[in-house]
């Protein structure tokens, strides 16, 4: 195995020298620095991360547990923590939940053997209030992502209530008065926040929302398909929608298209979460464009803030999404005269 006073001799360097170059601890002469990088590359040097381990404390690893890795959301999440780990010199060690809380768990317990020197979390759909006081009793420093959670602990969250109340109150402005929502879990607080918004944005125009046009609950696709079926079969159908995720969106466009409803001509439609699929529907969806990416740097600033001084208080976190205005709502084409 090719050691530090390998590289050194090769040099023709001291193996502080070379340390201090592959550690950037100190200032190093640019033609000393690139003798040591030649002297690396010939010997085939590479540093052994569990010796650093013992010696330091720390495995400048962090780990990241996705909800679900096939939600586009947890990926450009993943992105955004990838990059800012990367500036900082860690590894990122990415985990799978597949949506399970026993799974979840798992992954935790495990990665906290590995000696990671922190987590970054999107819980899954059915965390409990267990399963999350569980990975915050691990001893490792913790950032969730994406549901506020009653606990001290980091946490990156959306903000969700405004700004649904804005784009639903677009498409009130517009004449609708049945606006249906389509969302998940009813004890999730971004469920509970973007279902707020929706009440707000009626009651900030001084009328009283239906309550039936609410339908929480969904998990999948399949969920909102449904749901959407339900919903267009109100005595008084809703003459918009909208979507609270972006699993959901695609559920309920598929409800509305085997209702055979086209958007916006026969009905409007406007979602949280992006769609990058959705201009092969031919018509642009208007929506609250969450910073994933954004979402992602912020979670690692605040875990190494958390790992430079554990003492810290902990902090929450809101980014605003982007409106993107686009096609997909315009004024009703039955019912939902202004007031």
């Amino acid at each position: 195995m090719v050691t530090l006073t390998d590289v050194a001799a090769a040099a023709g360097v001291s193996t502080a020298t070379v340390s201090h170059v592959i550690n950037q601890t100190r200032h190093v002469a640019p033609s000393t620095v690139e003798r040591v990088r030649r002297a690396i590359r010939d010997t085939g040097y590479h540093r052994n991360p569990h010796a650093r381990a013992l010696r330091t404390a720390t495995t400048e690893s962090v780990g990241f547990v996705a909800s679900d890795i096939a939600n586009p959301f947890s990926t450009a999440v993943m992105r955004g923590i990838a990059a800012a780990l990367r500036q900082a010199r860690y590894t990122m060690l990415v985990a799978n939940a597949d949506e399970s809380p026993a799974l979840e768990r798992e992954i935790v317990d495990t990665l906290t053997r590995q000696r990671v020197d922190g987590l970054i979390v999107a819980l899954t759909a059915e965390s409990s209030d267990s399963d999350i006081a569980h990975i915050a009793s691990r001893g490792l420093p913790v950032v969730l992502i994406d549901r506020a959670v009653p606990l001290a602990v980091d946490q990156v969250l959306v903000e969700n209530t405004e700004s649904v109340a804005v784009l639903v109150g677009e498409m009130l402005d517009l004449g609708h008065r049945r606006i249906a929502i389509v969302a998940g879990k009813e004890h999730h607080s971004t469920t509970m926040e973007r279902v707020e918004g929706w009440r707000l944005a009626h009651r900030q125009r001084g009328l009283t929302p239906d309550e039936a046009l609410i339908s929480s609950g969904a998990v999948d696709a399949d969920d909102a398909r449904l749901a959407t079926a339900r919903l267009l079969g109100l005595a008084d159908p809703p003459t918009a929608f909208f979507s609270a995720s972006n699993v959901i969106s695609l559920g309920v466009l598929r409800g509305l298209m085997e209702a055979g409803l086209s958007v916006p001509d026969q009905i409007s439609f406007a979602a949280f979460d992006d769609l990058e699929w959705a201009d092969l529907l031919g018509t642009p969806i208007t929506c609250l464009a969450q910073p994933t990416f954004e979402l992602g740097q912020s979670a690692v600033a605040l875990l190494l803030r958390r790992l430079a001084d554990p003492n810290a208080e902990y902090r929450t976190l809101r980014l605003p999404p982007e409106p993107c205005h686009r096609k997909s709502i315009t004024v009703p084409r039955t019912g939902g005269a202004p007031a």
